[in-house]
C-alpha cells in the first residue's frame, strides 16, 4: 500500500525512515542533434556508461541489479509501494536549451550490430513475451503501459533508412508501429525515431490503435537502405515523469506530492534511466545533473 494521507507520508518519512534520495550525472560524449531525444545511459558519468551488452537480436531484461549501471532507489519494498516525492535537474551546455528530462523504467532492450544494422531486411528478435507472474521482469503485467524507442548505442554512419518495429500488444495480438525515418550520423544515445522532420516520433514509437502497451518485440525492419555502420538498441520502457530545464545552469525542481494526482510509482526492480530532449544542438561535453527523493508506505 502507499500513503493514506499527508500525515501518514510525513510519519513514514520522519518516524519510520522510509525515505531516500538518489543522484545522477552524465557528460555528453558527442553533440546532440536539434529536436532529438537522447538516451543518457551510454554517456560517461554516474552510473558509468552502459554498453548494452548481449547477443544480437536477443532481448535482455533489466532491473535494479543491471550490471551496466542503475540508480539505487532503495530496493524492493513489497507489500508497500514506493513513489517519487520530488525530482530536480540542471543542464549546463553552450547550446541546446531549453531541454526536457524524462525518467523512464528501462525494462529491457535488444542490441543490433554489424550486418543487423548495415543491411536491409527483417531482423527477427528472440524474446519471451512479458507475462503477469509478479516478478520484477513482469513488473508491468503483460507489458501494460510500456513503450518502444530505437537509440544509437554507438555513433551511426551515413544513410537514413525507413524503419518498422513489429511487436505484440498486452493481449498478445500483433501490432506494428507507424513507419519512421531514421537520421544519418546520429551520436551516442540519440533516438532514431525522434526529430522534427516528417515520420518522426518523440520520443516513443506510436502504438497501433487500441493498444495500451508492448508485451513482446518481434522484429525490426530496415527498408530502402540501411545505416552504413554503428550499433543500435531497441528499448522497452515505462515513462515515469518529465521536467523542464529551461536554460543552461538553471536547476529546476518538481514537487510530486502536492501536484496531485502525481506521486509516480517506482516498482520493485525498476531500472531508472533518463532521456533528454534538446531544442537545439546540445554541445559535446554538456553536463546533466539529476536528483530525486522517494518514499514508501505500508
Amino acid at each position: 500500500m502507499g500513503f493514506t494521507s499527508q500525515d501518514d507520508l510525513i510519519n513514514q518519512i520522519t518516524t519510520n525512515g522510509k525515505f531516500g534520495n538518489a543522484f545522477y550525472n552524465k557528460t555528453l560524449a558527442s553533440a546532440g542533434t536539434a529536436g532529438h531525444w537522447t538516451l543518457l545511459s551510454g554517456h560517461a558519468g554516474f552510473p558509468a556508461a552502459a554498453t548494452f551488452a548481449g547477443a544480437d537480436l536477443t532481448y535482455v531484461a533489466t532491473d535494479d541489479t543491471w550490471s551496466e549501471g542503475t540508480v539505487d532507489h532503495g530496493g524492493n519494498v513489497s507489500t508497500a509501494t514506493k513513489h517519487f516525492l520530488s525530482a530536480g535537474a540542471a543542464c549546463v551546455a553552450a547550446a541546446g536549451a531549453p531541454w526536457y528530462l524524462m525518467a523512464i523504467d528501462l525494462v529491457g532492450y535488444v542490441p543490433l550490430s554489424g550486418t543487423n544494422v548495415s543491411t536491409t531486411g527483417t531482423k527477427t528478435v528472440t524474446m519471451t513475451a512479458l507475462g503477469s507472474g509478479g516478478g520484477t521482469g513482469d513488473r508491468y503485467a503483460n507489458g501494460a503501459g510500456l513503450r518502444l524507442f530505437v537509440a544509437a548505442d554507438t555513433a551511426l554512419g551515413a544513410n537514413a533508412p525507413t524503419c518498422i518495429v513489429n511487436y505484440l500488444d498486452t493481449g498478445g495480438g500483433a501490432g506494428a508501429t507507424t513507419t519512421f525515418t531514421s537520421t544519418a550520423s546520429l551520436g551516442v544515445g540519440q533516438v532514431l525515431n525522434s526529430g522534427t522532420a516528417a515520420n518522426k516520433y518523440n520520443p516513443f514509437l506510436p502504438l497501433a490503435a487500441g493498444d495500451t502497451g508492448v508485451s513482446d518485440i518481434v522484429s525490426l525492419v530496415w527498408a530502402g537502405t540501411a545505416h552504413a555502420s554503428g550499433t543500435v538498441v531497441i528499448g522497452l520502457c515505462k515513462p515515469l515523469w518529465t521536467i523542464p530545464c529551461p536554460a543552461t545552469g538553471l536547476y529546476s525542481k518538481m514537487d510530486f506530492v502536492n501536484a496531485i494526482p502525481s506521486l509516480p510509482r517506482i516498482r520493485d526492480g525498476a531500472n531508472i534511466q533518463f532521456l533528454l530532449f534538446q531544442t537545439g544542438a546540445t554541445t559535446s561535453g554538456g553536463t546533466i545533473m539529476v536528483d530525486f527523493d522517494y518514499g514508501y508506505g505500508g
